[in-house]
């Protein structure tokens, strides 16, 4: 019981760093007092938060529900857990410098990965994960967009789905995925990728495939990003940045694993046909591979 409200706590937390880059001063004071103290915030009512931090008790309930809760109610009843996995989490982002051999370099590029896909499964909801399926299923193409480091999950994206049979189209290529945008409909899907969810170029694709009615899949690592707050069903890959190694390198680790997850969900609910698929793709790939 007790490990499933730490669980709890870190999803609370998490949300609140996923969105503490794009929040207002404000909100960012409220922000820095639940992170700071998240055991004295559970204890806490609306009126009491609000007067600790020295803002209204409207403010605290418009800070909830710009991170992710329906009500403050909701959002206190997550926070209420126990400290230690939050505590191992933190740690497990120990700045590589401080490692003084070899193994304690890898150890420490291990555990932080590990903590991001804790945290990132964490931060995922039935309800985004049934409704991300069942926009796959129903999909007259499946397109992947992503930029930069994002076109490698982009890729990982379109070589996965392939295998279902739905149509499905990628392209490493701007122009060629702004024009592949272009060409989508709202029977069609698409699947963007993007660390900040701030790329100029990558929103630019957003709003050509709103401009087209494509329902949007978003993979971020910042909840109100433009690029979540334009999609239709946001997942947020977690990520923290350590010196020497990019935050983009778990967040990307995490982003392929949202998309492994998908694409496990999409071939379990899927037909007969998509199961053939699956199957005539599995046994053309086998006959790539040599005997032992």
């Amino acid at each position: 019981m007790s490990t499933q409200k730490s669980a709890h706590r870190n999803r609370v937390l998490t949300l609140i760093r996923s969105y503490y880059p794009n929040l207002s001063h404000t909100d960012r004071k409220i922000a820095d007092y639940i992170i700071k103290d998240p055991v004295k915030t559970a204890a806490q009512s609306i009126s009491d938060l609000a007067a600790a931090v020295g803002v209204s008790t409207a403010t605290v309930s418009r800070f909830v529900k710009r991170i992710s809760f329906n009500s403050f109610r909701d959002f206190s009843r997550e926070l209420t857990a126990a400290e230690p996995l939050e505590q191992s989490n933190a740690e497990a982002f120990q700045d590589v410098e401080k490692q003084t051999t070899f193994k304690g370099i890898a150890d420490s590029t291990f555990n932080s990965i590990r903590s991001s896909l804790d945290q990132t499964s964490q931060v995922m909801t039935e309800a985004d994960l049934k409704a991300a399926t069942e926009l796959l299923l129903g999909a007259r193409i499946i397109g992947f967009y992503g930029l930069g480091g994002s076109a490698v999950a982009s890729l990982d994206g379109y070589h996965k789905f392939v295998r279902t049979g739905i149509l499905c189209a990628h392209n490493t290529d701007y122009d060629m995925q702004l024009m592949q945008a272009a060409q989508m409909t709202a029977k069609d899907v698409a699947v963007v990728i993007s660390h900040t969810g701030r790329n100029q170029q990558t929103l630019q694709i957003l709003n050509t495939l709103i401009e087209h009615q494509v329902p949007v899949i978003a993979l971020t690592s910042f909840g109100n990003s433009p690029l979540a707050k334009g999609s239709t069903v946001a997942f947020i890959s977690v990520a923290e940045e350590v010196n020497y190694r990019s935050e983009g390198l778990t967040s990307l680790i995490a982003q392929m694993s949202i998309i492994d997850s998908l694409f496990l969900m999409t071939a379990v609910h899927g037909d007969r046909q998509m199961a053939a698929s699956l199957g005539r793709v599995r046994d053309a790939i086998s006959q790539t591979r040599t005997e032992l």
